[in-house]
C-alpha cells in the first residue's frame, strides 16, 4: 500500500504544472457540472412518475363514474368501444381492465404505447347508487319518504405506461446535456487558456529566481574566491613583509647584544664603572630579540589562519588531515579521527579552500560547543559530488531552539554556492554535520598537478 501510495505520488509529480492547472480548473467545473444534470434527470424521472400517478388516478376514477349504466345494464360491447376510445386518445395508457364486483375480469383493453408498465396500478370502484322514494300510506296519513343505497358492481383498473414520457423528457434532458457539454467545452478552452497564461507566467518567474540563485551562487563564489585572494594577498604581505622586518630588527637587537657583551668583556679588562649600563643595554637588546621572536611567530599563525600553506603544498586531503592531527594534539579532551575516500587531485582550489574552510569551521563548533569526547570527520568523492561529514558524540542540541550563528550561515553560503545541500542533525546526544558540494558543472574540477590537488 504504501509503495501504491508512493507510485501515485511519483506519478503526480511528472506532471507539467500548466496540466495540474488545467485539472485543478476543469476538474470542479466538470465535478458541478455532472451534479447539475444528474439532479436534472433524476428530477425529470420525478415529474413523470408524478404526472402518471395524478393522470392515473383520475382515469381510474373518471372511467368507474362512466362505466357504472353499462356494467349495470350489461352492455359490455359499449364498455368496450368507450375504453378503446379513451385509450386510443392517451399514449401513456397501458391497459385497462374492468372487473366485477368480485375482482373477476369482465374486459381488458390494451394501449397503443408499448413500452414496460409501471409497477403501480390506479384502480377504482365502479358504484350503483339507487334512489327510491317509499309510497305513503293514505290510510295512516305517513309521509312519502326518500332513500338512497350505494352499492359496488366492479372494479375499474388502469395501468399507466412511462415510455412515451420518459421519451419526451429525455429529448429535453438530451438537449441540456448538450448546452451543458457546449459550456463545459467552452470553460475548458477558457480554463486552459488561462492555464498556458498563468504557465508561461510562472515559468518565466521560476526561470527569473533560477537565474537570480545562480547568480547568487556565482556571486557567492567570487565573494568567497575575492576573499580568499584578499586572504592570500594579506598573508603574503604579511610573510614577506612584516616577518622579514621582524626578522631584520631580531638580527640587530641579537647584534646590539653582541656588542654589549664585548664593550662589556672590554670594560671589564679596562674599568668596572660602565659594566652597569652595558649590562642594561645587553637586557634592553635580549628583549627586543624574544618580542620580535614572538611577533614573528604570531605572524606565522596568523599566515596560516589567513591562507593554510598546507592546502597548497599537500592538497585538500593532506591539508583537512593534519588540521585534524593539530586539533588531536592541542586538545586532549576530545579525540580526533579522520578519513578519506577517493581521488582529490584534479579538485579546483576553490572547491578545495570551501571544503577546508567548512571542516575548519565544524571542528571549531566542536571544541567550543559540543563538550565531545570524540569527534570524526569524513572526506569522499563520490556520485558526482565532494562529500564532508563531521560527526561528535557531545552534548548535542535541541534543532527547534538552536539560533544558527554566523559560523553555520557562513558554511551554508559555501555549500550554496557549489549548488549543495547542507544539513545539522541531532539527536539530543551528538551531532552530525553533513554537507555536499556538487562536482556535476565540472567547474569544481582542474588539470592534473594544479594547486588545488
Amino acid at each position: 500500500m504504501a509503495g501504491f501510495s508512493v507510485l501515485r505520488a511519483r506519478f503526480w509529480m511528472r506532471w507539467s504544472t500548466r496540466t495540474r492547472l488545467l485539472l485543478i480548473t476543469v476538474l470542479p467545473v466538470t465535478a458541478m457540472c455532472l451534479t447539475l444534470v444528474w439532479y436534472s434527470y433524476q428530477s425529470r424521472q420525478n415529474e413523470v412518475r408524478a404526472e402518471l400517478a395524478e393522470r392515473g388516478l383520475l382515469l381510474a376514477r373518471v372511467l368507474a363514474d362512466g362505466s357504472e349504466v353499462g356494467l349495470g345494464t350489461g352492455r359490455y360491447a359499449e364498455l368496450r368501444q368507450t375504453l378503446e376510445g379513451v385509450v386510443q386518445s392517451d399514449a401513456s395508457i397501458y391497459r385497462v381492465a374492468l372487473f366485477d364486483a368480485g375482482h373477476k375480469e369482465l374486459l381488458r383493453v390494451e394501449g397503443r404505447a408499448g413500452g414496460q408498465p409501471e409497477m403501480r396500478l390506479y384502480e377504482a370502484a365502479v358504484l350503483k347508487r339507487l334512489v327510491w322514494v317509499s309510497m305513503p300510506d293514505l290510510r295512516a296519513a305517513t309521509p312519502a319518504l326518500p332513500g338512497r343505497s350505494v352499492e359496488t358492481i366492479g372494479y375499474v383498473r388502469v395501468t399507466m405506461s412511462p415510455t412515451r414520457l420518459l421519451e419526451r423528457q429525455e429529448s429535453r434532458f438530451y438537449l441540456e446535456l448538450l448546452v451543458a457539454v457546449a459550456g463545459l467545452l467552452v470553460c475548458g478552452l477558457l480554463a486552459a487558456r488561462m492555464a498556458q497564461g498563468f504557465d508561461a507566467s510562472l515559468q518565466a518567474s521560476l526561470s527569473a529566481l533560477r537565474e537570480a540563485d545562480a547568480e547568487k551562487r556565482r556571486l557567492i563564489r567570487r565573494v568567497n574566491s575575492a576573499v580568499e585572494e584578499e586572504r592570500k594577498s594579506i598573508a603574503l604581505e604579511i610573510h614577506d613583509e612584516l616577518n622579514a622586518t621582524l626578522i631584520a630588527v631580531r638580527l640587530e637587537a641579537q647584534g646590539i647584544a653582541g656588542l654589549a657583551r664585548q664593550e662589556l668583556a672590554d670594560a671589564e679588562a679596562a674599568a668596572q664603572a660602565a659594566s652597569p649600563r652595558l649590562a642594561l643595554i645587553e637586557s634592553k637588546a635580549q628583549s627586543i630579540t624574544k618580542l620580535a621572536l614572538g611577533l614573528y611567530n604570531s605572524g606565522r599563525t596568523l599566515v596560516r589562519r589567513l591562507r593554510p600553506e598546507m592546502l597548497d603544498m599537500l592538497g585538500l586531503q593532506g591539508a583537512a588531515e593534519e588540521m585534524v592531527r593539530h586539533y588531536d594534539e592541542t586538545h586532549p579532551s576530545c579525540r580526533f579521527s579522520f578519513a578519506a575516500e577517493g581521488d582529490f587531485s584534479r579538485l579546483d582550489g576553490a572547491m578545495a579552500i570551501s571544503a577546508y574552510r567548512i571542516i575548519q569551521e565544524a571542528l571549531s563548533n566542536v571544541v567550543k560547543h559540543a563538550q565531545a569526547s570524540r569527534a570524526t570527520v569524513t572526506l569522499a568523492l563520490r556520485g558526482g559530488s565532494l562529500h564532508i561529514e563531521v560527526r561528535d558524540n557531545g552534548r548535542g542540541f535541541d534543532p527547534s531552539q538552536q539560533a544558527e550563528g554566523i559560523g553555520i550561515v557562513g558554511m551554508r553560503e559555501r555549500v550554496a554556492a557549489f549548488d549543495g545541500c547542507f544539513e545539522l542533525h541531532s539527536g539530543g546526544e551528538g551531532s552530525v554535520l553533513a554537507a555536499s558540494l556538487s562536482l556535476k558543472d565540472g567547474t569544481a574540477l582542474s588539470a592534473p598537478g594544479s594547486a588545488g590537488g
